[in-house]
């Protein structure tokens, strides 16, 4: 089970934006005592996109990323990143947030565009 703090680390949001969303029914959550608790199935319904197959669920627990940090990791503009969803490249509405497993991103950019990039580009 996952705390209100990692579900906003993992969507890249305030927690108190978390719990907000959790009260108005946007996400399930079980309250326990004083804490609320959330179940991975639950994060991932949220996210306005596919669920993942059972071989690639550590690949979506990583915590997602926002268009400014594809940007800059990759050292891209903002307008490009924009060009690459036109284009296809995944991503999952979070609340109206756009944000992007970065895994998908990977997969696409090597698919689409020949790109090399290093496993976990965004970490560095």
């Amino acid at each position: 089970m996952l705390s209100v703090e990692d579900v906003a680390a993992h969507f890249r949001l305030r927690s108190d934006t978390v719990r907000r969303k959790i009260r108005s029914k946007e996400i399930h959550a079980i309250r326990m005592g004083r804490v609320y608790r959330l179940d991975w199935k639950d994060v991932w319904m949220a996210e306005a996109g596919p669920m993942p197959r059972r071989s690639r669920e550590d690949r979506y627990k990583e915590p997602l990323i926002s268009k400014r940090q594809i940007a800059g990791s990759l050292r891209v503009s903002i307008r490009t990143v924009e060009h690459w969803m036109a284009g296809g490249l995944p991503t999952r509405n979070v609340f109206g947030a756009v944000r992007f497993s970065p895994h998908d991103v990977t997969d696409w950019l090597r698919l689409m565009i020949g790109s090399d990039l290093p496993d976990r580009w965004w970490t560095r």
